[in-house]
Order: structure tokens, then C-alpha cells, then sequence
């Protein structure tokens, strides 16, 4: 019987472990004030999509992923300009760090 559940257990703790990433779907605004919705969210892989508050003036939210608590996306306007993000999900919160193309770097604190 032991071996039994220890096979149980074996087959069950993949799916447990990659469906840990958090739900990073929804729209969050920063105190810096440029929002941004995340439209959907693959839990497994982390692969997430999205789009800024700012997207009917060029900017594209690109490369979002998730992985446990963590996120990362970049946002973009043509070839000259990018904004890479990285933060921690806690939660209806999260505090994260944004470092662009023109040298700034910005942390900053978002509510879903």
C-alpha cells in the first residue's frame, strides 16, 4: 500500500508544482500612473499577454511572464523604446522595479 501512495504522489506533484504560478490577469494601476491589463495567463507555463493603458499611442506590452510570485514584461514604442518590468505578486498587490531605454529607473507599487 505505501508504494502505492508514493506513486499517487509522484503523479500528482507535477501538476501541483506548475500551476503554482499566481493569477496575474486584470487590470493594475501603479502609483506612477500609466495602467496596464493583463489579458490572459497561461498558470502552467507563465506565458501571460497584455496591453498598457497607452497602446493607442504605439506602446505594446511584450514578453510577459510569470513564474510563482514573480512577473516580467517589457514595453515598447517602435524599435528606440523600452521599458523592462519586474516585480512581486502578492496577492490584489504588487511592488516592482521599471529600467528603460533612456536610463530610469522607477520602483513602484500597483493594486488589481
Amino acid at each position: 500500500m505505501g508504494i502505492a501512495l508514493a506513486l499517487a504522489l509522484a503523479l500528482a506533484a507535477p501538476s501541483a508544482f506548475a500551476s503554482s504560478n499566481v493569477n496575474f490577469v486584470g487590470t493594475w494601476t501603479p502609483n506612477t500612473g500609466i495602467a496596464w491589463t493583463i489579458t490572459r495567463e497561461n498558470r502552467q507555463t507563465g506565458v501571460c499577454a497584455g496591453q498598457t493603458s497607452l497602446a493607442s499611442s504605439g506602446y505594446r506590452l511584450v514578453a510577459c511572464r510569470v513564474s510563482g510570485h514573480k512577473y516580467a514584461f517589457t514595453v515598447t514604442l517602435g524599435t528606440s523604446y523600452k521599458s523592462r518590468n519586474t516585480g512581486t505578486i502578492k496577492g490584489n498587490t504588487l511592488t516592482g522595479t521599471f529600467k528603460d531605454t533612456n536610463g530610469t529607473v522607477e520602483r513602484y507599487s500597483a493594486t488589481r
